[in-house]
């Protein structure tokens, strides 16, 4: 199940940058800042760790235990039902040249494509403060529905599963 957590509150600003053939066509070039992006309600952190329990016959309970897997996903809003914002969110879909078709599945050239970026999240803790969240690489993983009311702003929900650096860090979380 894992530990949530508001880790921003409010509007925050989503900066999501990308390497060649691997933003879904947003933007691309060999190092993209595609856009940034805005929430509406905040941006969650859930935290998953799974642990090895060491056991002997000689006592009850758990002798030791040691850290061997964690998940970490970052859950928000994107304020607007733009294109790019779709793409940035749904796992597996393209944007073309001129930013007027989104295709989802086929991936590029016909290769399946799971989108992977970087993200740099800046906004108000729950204390007030200024905070920044800097991801090295995700993958939008989250399912995706897009609510329609008449008369009423389209959002897009988006959930980014972190891929773990060389160095074993997922992100950085600082306070200003």
């Amino acid at each position: 199940m894992g530990t949530k957590a508001n880790v921003l509150v409010g509007v925050a600003a989503v900066t999501i940058t990308t390497a060649l053939l691997k933003s879904g066509g947003l933007k691309e070039a060999s190092i993209a800042t595609i856009a940034t992006f805005y929430t509406v309600d905040g941006v969650q952190m859930s935290v998953k760790s799974n642990f090895a329990n060491v056991k002997v016959e000689e006592l009850v309970g758990t002798i030791k235990r040691r850290l061997i897997d964690q998940e970490v996903d970052f859950t928000f809003t994107f304020a607007e039902g733009a294109l790019a914002n779709l793409v940035a969110a749904i796992p597996g879909s393209a944007i073309n040249v001129g930013g007027t078709i989104v295709t989802i599945g086929g991936g590029q050239a016909g290769a399946p494509l799971l989108q992977e970026f970087a993200l740099t999240i800046v906004g108000t803790d729950p204390a007030g403060a200024a905070r920044t969240i800097a991801v090295t690489s995700v993958n939008p993983t989250g399912e995706v529905g897009i609510p329609y009311k008449k008369g009423e702003v389209s959002v897009i929900p988006v959930t980014f599963s972190c891929i773990v650096a060389d160095t074993g860090i997922f992100c950085t979380i600082t306070d200003s």
